[in-house]
């Protein structure tokens, strides 16, 4: 029996598939045997590959499955029901989805209003952002700040709390961390730079339109991102 679900309570969208797939591998599936492919699951469970994909990593992460690189998800454990509650956070593609509908919108609005301080503030976090990287780092603190100036430059304190919840709940995310691990993050520091560039550039040109599509190519670039680490990694589910 799965423990109970008290009223009020708001699961996951990762948490919920991970319940239906591990009612699936109590009821059809041994020890040691694979879990159908992902896309699959996707299918039956009438859920995106990428909710499939949290949901196979937190049940990782539980103890109930293990991802072999390029074979798939298999069962170790048929566990009453694993514990996916603790994991910290929403699933990334969840929390990414989400700033994809709000951010772009945020950057329009930020090139319409943002001010000579305010401009000044991004471009200083865009040199922030090179010199971490010279040195090797992530620059996620000039990341976060990036984001957050962006919001404040719409003149919108709701707005502005919004975008700095949606920057912490992806880094905050356990299962982020747990693919974070394997995530090549030198590859993509220049892409990721450059999209930054791109959105101050439209912004402090007052292109709105421009500003908005560099936000969603950045928040698409993530994404891509994302599904090439989870795709790559033993750790992670596989696309098939």
């Amino acid at each position: 029996m799965p423990p109970e679900i008290l009223p009020g309570t708001v699961l996951r969208s990762f948490e919920t598939i991970a319940r239906q797939i591990a009612a699936l591998v109590q009821t059809d599936h041994p020890v040691g045997s694979r879990l159908p492919a992902e896309r699959e699951l996707a299918r039956r469970f009438g859920v995106s590959r990428p909710t499939i994909r949290e949901a196979i990593l937190s049940l990782q992460m539980a103890g109930m499955l293990e991802v072999r690189k390029n074979s798939g998800a298999y069962v170790v454990s048929r566990q009453e029901t694993p514990e996916v509650r603790a994991l910290s956070g929403f699933g990334p593609f969840e929390n990414l989805q989400a700033r994809r509908m709000i951010e772009p919108q945020i950057a329009a609005l930020a090139a319409q209003h943002a001010t000579p301080l305010q401009l000044a503030a991004m471009a200083a976090t865009l040199a922030e952002m090179r010199g971490d990287h010279a040195r090797g780092l992530e620059a996620d603190a000039a990341d976060h700040r990036f984001h957050i100036l962006l919001a404040e430059a719409t003149g919108n304190g709701v707005l502005a709390q919004m975008a700095d919840q949606l920057w912490r709940g992806q880094i905050d995310s356990g299962i982020w961390q747990e693919i974070h691990r394997y995530m090549p993050m030198e590859q993509y520091r220049k892409t990721w730079l450059r999209d930054h560039e791109a959105i101050f550039r439209a912004v402090e040109e007052r292109k709105a339109r421009a500003a908005s599509l560099a936000m969603a190519r950045h928040l698409a670039n993530i994404h891509d991102a994302l599904m090439t680490t989870t795709n790559a990694r033993g750790r992670a589910p596989l696309a098939d």
